[in-house]
């Protein structure tokens, strides 16, 4: 795999280009632990109270429960 820089005129490094299935790759990767984070959040607060009811958020969006309906 080959990167190639973008530089400033100062020489600093401004950007990184890299090939397509190296990027492939590393955008799946970043699904897959933002998947995995996702999962240990739900489980953590699976059993806990809610901290906002369904009304208040829905009001504080300026919605009801009859737009969720439509």
């Amino acid at each position: 795999m080959e990167i190639q820089f973008i530089t400033d005129a100062q020489g600093k490094k401004t950007a990184a280009i890299v090939p397509f299935d190296e990027w492939e790759r590393t955008e799946t990767a970043k699904e897959i632990l933002e998947h995995v984070y996702l999962d240990g959040i739900i489980k953590e607060r699976r059993d806990s109270k809610p901290t906002v009811n369904l009304d208040d958020l829905l009001t504080a969006e300026g919605l009801t429960r009859a737009d969720l309906e439509s």
